[in-house]
């Protein structure tokens, strides 16, 4: 993957960050397999997508989805941390003429052409303290019925997600990952 940088993670060095995003993209790829055929025209929604790792993986594994990018590109968790980059990233893996990005906070509502019928995001939404069930709101809003979403985050207040969570979806599957935080769970919920 020549001129691919994904970033570095805060709180990690660049080893780290390539051997946390090693191991993300094997436990994705292993919740996604069974959620639709690899041809699937899917739409998918990567909220949070910072400098496009998860819409690679995404990508890779549904090769006719066009992929959407949403966030608010500034510097924060990631230093590196720039629409240009992403775009750039894009390009460098020969996935740009399907993937496309929106500069928005999560926590506003999602406008897009069209439903998505996945949105997948890893490493986000702890950042956002209470202001996350916001964006919870808006990534279901954005999914159409029966859709999935597919969050990797470090849970620290388990109990107030997954009572949000049941409100809106059902839990169809889970991993965890204690070598990233004993908080640290990747989840798949459908949307009722």
């Amino acid at each position: 993957m020549r001129g691919v940088d994904f970033g570095t993670y805060h709180h990690t060095t660049p080893a780290e960050s390539r051997q946390i995003r090693e191991w993300a993209e094997r436990a994705f790829c292993r919740l996604l397999r069974p959620l639709y055929p690899s041809r699937a025209p899917l739409k998918i929604l990567d909220a949070g997508c910072g400098l496009g790792f998860l819409i690679y993986v995404t990508a890779k594994r549904f090769p006719e989805a066009s992929i959407t990018g949403v966030d608010v590109f500034r510097r924060g968790s990631m230093r590196e941390l720039s629409i240009r980059q992403a775009v750039k990233n894009m390009k460098s893996l020969g996935i740009d003429t399907r993937t496309s990005f929106l500069k928005r906070d999560l926590t506003k509502p999602i406008k897009a052409d069209a439903q998505f019928d996945l949105a997948v995001s890893n490493l986000v939404f702890h950042n956002l303290g209470k202001k996350r069930f916001k964006a919870y709101g808006n990534i279901f809003d954005a999914l159409k019925p029966k859709g999935h979403f597919v969050i990797g985050n470090l849970f620290q207040q388990d109990k107030a997600d997954m009572n949000y969570f049941r409100k809106r979806s059902t839990l169809i599957d889970e991993l965890r990952e204690s070598e990233l935080g004993s908080n640290y769970k990747i989840r798949v919920f459908r949307k009722r």
